[in-house]
C-alpha cells in the first residue's frame, strides 16, 4: 500500500510542479517511508512509498529505465517474480534487488501495452513512455489497488485517493447526482463513476493510453464461461483447490516486516489464518503470529467467539480484540469521512479501524484478509436452478432436503416455488387457455380500475424516501432498474452468474473503502481469495463441485480438510453483524442522528424526502422499525455529513455552508 498519483498536460506547464508537491504531499500518510517526484516540460509523477516486500526496501521511484525514455510510478505487489524473470531474462542471482516496479518496467520495455497481460499480484501503476509521448496505466484484475483520474482537454491527472486531484487548479469539485442516487438506491455496482463528475475509475482489468489526442482504455483479461474444469475425482478437485489456495496465501506473506491476519471466525478468514500458520511451521517460524478480531460480548447474536478460539487454540497465535459492542459506527466520523472521500457505506469500518489502529501498534504493516471469499469461491446455489430447468426433480429434492436441514429452511415451500417456477408456468405459458385467463383477467381489471388510480404516484422499489424532483430529475428509476438487471437478472448458468459476481462494481468499491481505511494506519491489505489464479480456478468448477448434498462452497470445505477445524469446516452460516450495527447506532448514533436532522444542510432536500426520512427515524427510534430501516437511515446521515464536509465547488456547495 503505497501512493501514486501525477498528470499530463497538452503543453509544457511550469506551474505543475507546485501542485504535483501539493498531490504527493496529501497522499503522505499512505507511504511513511518516502515521498519523490519526478517532472518534465508537461508531465509530473509522484509517489508516496510503505515499505512492505523485501524488495521495496530498494525502492526509489518515481523509476527510470536505462535510457531515461521510460518513467514508472507504481502501487504494486508482483507475485509471479520468478516466472517474470525467467521471461524477461533477468538473472537469479541479483534477484534479491530486482523491485518490482523494475520488473513493472522491464516488462512494458519487452512486451508494451500487453505487459499487464503478463503480471500477477495487486497493482495500479502509470508509465511515461517519452518515446511515444504517451502515459500507460494499468490496475489489477479485481481492483485491490485503486486508480482514480481526470480527463480533460486541459489536463490528465490520475492519484490513489481521489483528495490529490483536487489540488490541480483544472479539476472541478462538483457532485455526481447518478453516483448520489446509486449510493441511496442502494446500487453501487458501476465500476467506473465517483461521488463526482469527471472523476472515474480505471475499472479493473483494465490498461489505459493516454496521448495528446487521445484516450483509449481496454480490457486486458475477463473470465470465460465456457471454460469448465474436467478431473477425475472430487479428492482431486480438493487436492488442486488446495495447492491454488496454498500458493495464494503463500505469495501474500512476503514481507519484510510482521504480517497479521483477520480473524473473524468464518470459514475465510480462519481457512487463511490456519493456512498462514500451516506454511509458517513450515517455513519453521515458531513465533506466534497476531490476528485481529472483533468480539461482542453483549450482543451475542454476532458474536464468533466459539469459532475464532477454535483456531486461536489450535495454532501459535496471538489473538488481538477489539470489543465491537462498545463502538459506534460514527465513532471518528469526520476522520473517516476525510478519508474517505466519499460518504461512508461500509457498516463495519470503524471497527476494521479500529483493528487497524492496533496492529499498527504492533509493527504489523501487512494484513491478510479474508474479505468476500464467499463471492469468490461462490455458494454455488445456483446448482439448484440447473437441476429445476432440466426436470430432476427427485435430484433437486435431495439436493434441497440436505440444504435446509443443514441451514435451516423449510423444505416444502422451498421445493414448492421451484416446482412452481420452473416446472408448472412454462407448461402453462405453452397453453392456450391460459392466454384466454389472461386476456379475461385483463378486461376485467380495465372494467373495474378506479379512475383515481391513475393518478395516483406508482410505488418505488426502494425504502428510502427520496425527493420526486430528484427521481424526474436523475432517471433514478430507470438508472434503478438497469443496475438491477446488469446486476441480478438471469443468466444462461451459474458459471455466469458467478462472474457477475466477482466482477461486480460493489466489489472493488469495496476494496477501495477496505485501502483507504487502512492507509490511515500504514497497512497493505493482502486477500488472497481475490488471487486471479484462484478466481479462475473456482469459477471453472463443475456445478456438483460447488454445491453437493446440500452443502454450500463445498470446494473449500473439501480443499481444507485437515486445515480447518471441523466446527469451522463445517459450519452452516456465519455470525450476524446486522444484529450488533442496529445495536450500536440506536446506542451511539442517536445524537448526532437528531443532531443532523434538526439542521440539516438545504442541499439534501434536492435528494431526500426530509418529512418522510424524519418519520422513518422517528418509527424507528419508537421501536415499530421495519427491516433495513436502520441501514437507510446510515445511508441518508451519512450522505448529509458528506455534503456538509465535501466542500462542493457547485450550488450544493452554498448551501451546505
Amino acid at each position: 500500500m503505497s501512493a501514486i498519483t501525477g498528470f499530463v498536460y497538452p503543453h509544457p506547464h511550469p506551474g505543475g510542479i507546485d501542485h504535483l508537491h501539493q498531490m504527493v504531499q496529501s497522499l503522505s500518510h499512505r507511504g511513511p517511508d518516502g515521498t519523490n517526484i519526478w517532472s518534465q516540460d508537461q508531465v509530473g509523477l509522484g509517489h508516496c512509498l510503505l515499505q512492505t516486500t523485501p524488495e521495496s526496501r530498494f525502492e526509489t521511484p518515481p523509476l527510470s529505465n536505462a535510457s531515461q525514455t521510460l518513467v514508472l510510478t507504481a502501487d504494486a505487489r508482483i507475485d509471479n517474480r520468478a516466472d517474470l524473470m525467467t521471461q524477461l531474462g533477468l538473472e537469479q542471482p541479483t534477484s534479491e534487488v530486482i523491485t518490482d516496479s523494475a520488473l513493472i518496467l522491464a516488462a512494458y520495455e519487452k512486451w508494451g501495452e500487453q505487459c499487464p497481460e503478463f503480471l500477477l499480484g495487486d497493482f495500479a501503476f502509470a508509465l511515461w513512455d517519452a518515446t511515444q509521448q504517451h502515459l500507460f496505466c494499468a490496475r489489477d484484475h479485481f481492483g485491490v489497488k485503486p486508480f482514480f483520474y481526470y480527463a480533460s482537454e486541459q489536463v490528465f491527472a490520475f492519484a490513489s485517493e481521489m483528495k490529490a486531484l483536487f489540488h490541480l487548479p483544472e479539476v472541478p469539485k462538483a457532485l455526481n447526482e447518478t453516483r448520489v442516487a446509486d449510493y441511496l438506491t442502494l446500487m453501487l455496482f458501476d465500476s467506473e463513476m465517483t461521488f463526482y463528475e469527471q472523476i472515474l475509475r480505471l475499472p479493473p482489468a483494465h490498461r489505459m493510453t493516454v496521448s495528446k489526442n487521445n484516450l483509449d482504455i481496454s480490457s486486458y483479461w475477463s473470465l470465460d464461461p465456457d471454460v469448465e474444469l474436467q478431473l477425475e475425482s472430487d479428492q482431486a478437485y480438493a487436492e488442486q483447490f488446495q495447492a491454488i489456495f496454498t500458493e495464494a496465501v503463500r505469495c501474500r506473506l512476503r514481507s519484510a516486516f510482521p504480517v497479521g491476519t483477520m480473524l473473524s471466525g468464518g470459514i475465510d478468514s480462519s481457512s487463511i489464518t490456519c493456512m498462514t500458520a500451516q506454511l509458517r511451521q513450515e517455513a519453521q517460524e515458531t513465533a506466534k503470529f497476531p490476528t485481529f478480531s472483533a468480539v461482542f460480548n453483549e450482543i451475542t447474536a454476532s458474536d464468533e467467539q466459539e469459532f475464532i478460539n477454535a483456531v486461536v487454540h489450535q495454532r501459535p497465535i496471538e489473538p488481538q480484540y477489539v470489543q465491537g459492542d462498545q463502538l459506534g459506527p460514527w465513532t471518528d466520523y469526520q476522520q473517516m469521512l476525510a478519508l474517505q472521500d466519499e460518504p461512508l457505506f461500509a457498516c463495519n469500518s470503524h471497527l476494521t479501524h479500529a483493528l487497524y489502529q492496533i496492529a499498527q501498534g504492533q509493527s504489523v504493516r501487512v494484513l491478510l484478509d479474508g474479505f468476500d471469499g464467499d463471492q469468490a469461491v461462490s455458494h454455488g446455489v445456483g446448482y439448484l436452478r440447473t437441476l429445476a430447468k432440466a426436470g430432476h426433480w427427485l435430484k433437486l429434492w435431495r439436493e434441497m432436503s440436505g440444504f435446509c436441514q443443514s441451514f435451516g429452511y423449510d423444505l416444502w415451500p422451498l421445493y414448492r416455488s421451484y416446482v412452481r417456477k420452473f416446472g408448472i408456468n412454462p407448461l402453462l405459458k405453452k397453453t392456450k387457455i391460459t392466454k384466454i385467463i389472461r386476456k379475461v383477467n385483463t378486461w376485467q381489471s380495465r372494467g373495474q380500475q378506479d379512475p383515481s388510480a391513475s393518478q395516483a404516484a406508482p410505488a418505488m422499489p426502494w425504502a428510502i424516501p427520496l425527493s420526486p424532483d430528484f427521481i424526474d430529475r436523475a432517471s433514478v428509476l430507470q438508472r434503478y432498474k438497469q443496475l438491477r438487471r446488469q446486476r441480478f437478472g438471469a443468466q444462461p448458468s451459474q458459471r455466469h452468474e458467478h462472474i457477475v459476481d466477482v466482477t461486480s462494481g460493489l466489489v472493488s468499491s469495496t476494496l477501495e473503502v477496505m485501502d483507504r481505511t487502512a492507509a490511515a494506519s500504514q497497512i497493505e491489505l493482502r486477500f488472497p481469495f481475490w488471487d486471479k489464479r484462484l478466481v479462475e480456478f473456482c469459477v471453472s468448477l463443475p456445478e456438483e463441485q460447488k454445491m453437493q448434498n446440500g452443502w454450500t462452497r463445498l470446494i473449500i470445505r473439501r480443499g481444507l480438510e485437515g486445515i480447518l477445524p471441523p466446527q469451522i469446516q463445517w459450519r452452516a452460516g456465519k455470525g450476524n453483524l446486522g444484529t450488533a450495527f442496529d445495536h450500536t447506532l440506536e446506542k451511539y448514533g442517536t445524537d448526532l442522528i437528531h443532531q443532523v436532522l434538526s439542521h440539516p444542510p438545504d442541499a439534501i432536500a434536492d435528494f431526500i424526502d426530509m418529512q418522510e426520512l424524519t418519520n422513518l427515524v422517528n418509527r424507528w427510534h419508537t421501536g415499530h422499525a421495519e427491516a433495513n430501516d436502520t441501514l437507510l437511515i446510515w445511508i441518508a446521515v451519512n450522505l448529509i455529513l458528506w455534503l456538509q464536509q465535501a466542500n462542493l465547488s457547485s450550488n450544493f456547495a452554498e448551501s451546505t455552508q
